[in-house]
């Protein structure tokens, strides 16, 4: 056998491996590319012997994270990267907003009551809303009026208020 044909597979691998960068094929030109590469490197073993075939598996072992790396970095600026990939970053100062940010702004320290019981999770009222709130682990019976101690996002963390004769311990 010639040995242009392994070397025509070895490039036309890596061409196509490079082709999958600017073509959306759901990966089957790349797929493709991968597996020239391959029967080129058995046929440079099993034609030309160690040497040829070590060099195009050590082609194929470098050559294929290199192209990916380079994918990764030519990729955002092709046409599909821009179509696929956000550009600008979603500031308040631009207009955009998050619904949650601005529903628990403010909650922490306010007090409320539990309307379900809490083991540890479950639906408490604070300030006329009604929220999603979770313990610190301890069980808080339904009714009870409870205190937001911390806010994590939209996880609202709530702990028992102690009246005068409660006796339950507070953790």
């Amino acid at each position: 056998m010639l040995i242009w044909i392994p070397v025509l597979l070895f490039v036309v691998g890596f061409i196509a491996l490079f082709i999958e960068l600017f073509v959306p094929a759901a990966g089957l030109i790349g797929g493709a590319g991968i597996v020239c590469m391959i029967v080129g490197t058995v046929l440079g073993y099993r034609d030309y012997g160690t040497t040829v075939g070590t060099l195009f598996l050590t082609g194929t072992l470098i050559g294929t994270p290199a192209m990916i790396v380079i994918g990764l970095k030519v990729f955002p600026k092709t046409f599909v990267g821009k179509k696929l990939i956000l550009s600008f970053s979603q500031q308040r100062e631009t207009g955009f907003t998050s619904y949650t940010s601005e529903r628990y702004e403010g909650l922490e320290g306010e007090e409320g009551e539990a309307l379900t019981m809490l083991r540890p999770s479950g639906m408490a009222t604070v300030n006329g809303h009604k929220y999603s709130v979770v313990t610190s682990g301890e069980l808080i019976e339904k009714g009870t009026r409870v205190r937001v101690v911390r806010v994590e996002g939209s996880r609202v963390v709530v702990r028992r208020i102690k009246s005068q004769n409660d006796d339950t311990p507070s953790w």
